[in-house]
């Protein structure tokens, strides 16, 4: 999978293969793919939220997670193998009743390191968070 272009239908298909079933249990899908930006989305679900129909504030950082993975594979242009190295998340208002849109952008692409940013949106697009990531690139 390695050399596969980062298409949308590729990157559809490649998600199952590399997430834990959990994850794969969030329902996320992958909106858009490009050079520029990774767009995803988390349905609403109740068995996520808190009361009050809040989504849970570990529900929208494996979003993140997951999304700066697709980052990753932008920016090195190949489904690369990688790992969270940090994660530092700034929630902004509550997700409430809502589904999540997380939008990641590359920051910068290195041959060890990838630094890049998701926000978290709501259906009105609101802002719900706003994380900066660093990834490891692994062999």
């Amino acid at each position: 999978m390695k050399d596969t272009p980062i298409t949308l239908e590729a990157s559809r298909a490649y998600f199952p293969t590399i997430f834990a079933p959990w994850i794969q249990d969030l329902n996320i899908t992958i909106e858009k793919i490009d050079e520029e930006e990774v767009v995803m989305k988390l349905p609403y679900n109740d068995r996520l939220c808190r009361i009050g129909g809040i989504v849970c504030g570990q529900s929208l950082m494996a979003l993140i997670d997951t999304c700066m993975v697709y980052v990753c594979f932008i920016g090195h242009d190949s489904f690369i193998n990688c790992a969270t190295v940090n994660q530092n998340t700034s929630f902004l208002r509550p997700a409430i009743n809502t589904d999540v849109v997380a939008t990641g952008r590359l920051i910068k692409s290195g041959r060890t390191l990838v630094f890049g940013e998701v926000l978290l949106e709501d259906n009105n697009g609101k802002s719900i968070c706003n994380a900066t990531l660093t990834y490891a690139v692994l062999p």
